[in-house]
């Protein structure tokens, strides 16, 4: 139950974190997936507390995967040629 609190805890975090950076940008489409990763992590971890067993296991490693690809995302958002 801690492990699912601290997902939880993170995923609104960094939620937070992607929506200040979306507002500051210019290129807000570039977001998209990130945003998507985020509604899909958030769901997951939601129904994580209504599992038990090996399915609450699993969602939970898929949850944290998903917390990983949402970082990934919001540092380096996808099909964003970088300036040098």
């Amino acid at each position: 139950m801690v492990i699912k609190v601290v997902l939880l805890t993170l995923v609104l975090v960094q939620i937070i974190y992607l929506l200040i950076k979306v507002k500051n940008s210019k290129e807000k489409k570039h977001y998209i997936p990130a945003l998507l990763v985020s509604v899909i992590t958030g769901w997951s971890i939601y129904k994580s507390f209504t599992m038990y067993g090996f399915a609450a296991v699993y969602t939970i490693i898929f949850s944290a995967f998903g917390l990983l690809v949402l970082f990934v995302f919001t540092k380096h958002p996808p099909f964003l040629k970088e300036k040098n």
